[in-house]
């Protein structure tokens, strides 16, 4: 006996710290969205593309300063870069005998000297230059390019939103998947406890000599159908709390159930479609779509116009072995002059913002469309509860009514089980009108913008 009691004290120490992880791993539907949002690889990757984007804007503002270069140079020859050969002529020897009689000199070394000379200069040098050019004017393009790129930034911001929208609404519906399962034990523990009472029914009914045994192999079967849906659904179970851990990143994850049943009426939930339009991502990134294309055209529009800057360069020189450093202002204007006989880019640019004002103007009727459907899943999945708890209420009604029968006798055992089984389907449809209202719900309110 004390072997017995130290084995069954180690056995509850062991699963101890089970028991507790399991219930840290318990999380409510708001904690699950938390964790989805914060862990899941679809809103990493967006926020990623977040700061890509914003980088860019940054590179774009970088137009607006001066533009920067800087040089050196080092040059070596073999020989003189610069030669001059020179030749001197009968009268440039008699100019020289003359100056060298006036000197005073003997004329005869002029005989001595050579007719012609090479003269030769610069074998090496050093250039340094830093120049500087600040753009004045350019058309526009730059201006066009910077609310561009930080168009591009709220896109992703936006792409970003639509991101976290998806994935609150996927993780909901693996939520509500767990809780339906959870709600279908729960209806198996309550078919079990009707069945075990009718098999009570039925082993005094035997005993009574009032019924035959077929009636409690018939009942067992049941029973036997039930451990078997049991077995199903905690397999569902498992498999739905590691797709749920996958999602929220918490490796397998366990749910709070909350009130699943405490439905709103849809009118309650009714916004007005316009309103609802302007709430919506996909609205802003139609107009942002729209907006880019207009700022497209503005950068073809400047392509065709003027660019001037100004600036100045700042050089130093040494050839010589005497070194020179030299300022240079400077203004520039660059006229694009082919650009002016060629408009084939602006017009397919006015092209392409009609296009994306027509497709606007589509998708806006289509989102219209979705949300009166999503309204009407809604409203229909909010009937089917209310239909579901009148066909619980009917199918208790029945089993009450079959039961009384049998204890009587007046009926058999396969209608007292048919009515139990109505009834238990009635329980599940309850279950999965619920679930789909909950879903229903959700969808409405992201198209909706909510």
């Amino acid at each position: 006996m004390k072997k017995n009691i130290i084995i069954l004290a180690s056995i509850c120490i062991i699963c101890m710290p089970f028991s507790i992880l399991s219930a840290q791993n318990k999380y409510t539907l708001e904690e699950c969205r938390e964790l989805a949002l914060k862990n899941n690889i679809k809103i990493r990757s967006a926020k990623i593309d977040i700061e890509s984007a914003q980088a860019q804007e940054n590179d774009a503002k970088a137009a607006y300063f001066p533009t920067v270069m800087g040089g050196a140079t080092y040059f070596h020859a073999t020989d003189d870069i610069l030669k001059e050969k020179v030749t001197l002529s009968s009268e440039d020897q008699a100019k020289i005998g003359e100056t060298i009689t006036a000197l005073g000199l003997d004329v005869s070394a002029l005989g001595n000297l050579p007719s012609e000379y090479t003269f030769g200069m610069i074998q090496h040098g050093t250039f340094v230059n830093l120049m500087a050019l600040e753009p004045i004017y350019a058309g526009g393009k730059i201006t066009a390019a910077n609310k561009l790129a930080r168009l591009q930034t709220n896109v992703k911001k936006l792409q970003l939103e639509q991101s976290e929208n998806d994935v609150r609404q996927t993780v909901e519906r693996y939520y509500w998947q767990l809780v339906s399962l959870y709600e279908k034990v729960k209806t198996l523990d309550a078919a079990e406890e009707q069945l075990r009472s009718i098999k009570k029914d039925a082993d005094n009914a035997v005993d009574a000599g009032v019924a035959l045994k077929n009636d409690q192999l018939t009942v067992q079967l049941k029973l036997n159908e039930i451990e078997a849906n049991r077995l199903k659904i905690n397999n569902a179970i498992r498999l739905s709390k590691m797709l749920l851990g996958q999602y929220t990143g918490t490796g397998e994850a366990d749910v709070v159930v909350s009130n699943a049943y405490d439905i709103a009426e849809p009118a309650s939930l009714l916004i007005p479609t316009d309103e609802a339009l302007m709430q919506r991502v996909e609205t802003q990134m139609l107009d942002k779509n729209v907006e880019a294309q207009q700022l497209q055209k503005k950068m073809k529009q400047g392509e065709r116009l003027p660019t001037v800057a100004v600036g100045g360069v700042a050089m130093y020189q040494d050839m010589t072995s005497i070194g020179k450093t030299k300022v240079i202002g400077m203004a520039t204007i660059s006229v694009p002059i082919s650009e002016w006989w060629s408009n084939s880019g602006v017009k397919r640019q006015n092209l392409a913002i009609q296009k994306a004002k027509e497709e606007r103007e589509d998708n806006l009727q289509l989102m219209r469309i979705q949300m009166q459907s999503a309204y009407d899943n809604l409203d229909a999945a909010y009937q089917q509860v209310q239909i579901a708890y009148k066909s619980i209420e009917q199918s208790e009604e029945n089993l009450r009514m079959n039961r009384d029968f049998y204890q009587a006798g007046t009926s058999g055992m396969s209608d007292l089980l048919d009515a139990q089984t109505q009834n238990q389907k009635a329980k599940d449809q309850l279950t999965d009108a619920v679930i789909e209202y909950q879903n229903a719900k959700t969808a409405y309110l992201v198209v909706t913008g909510r």
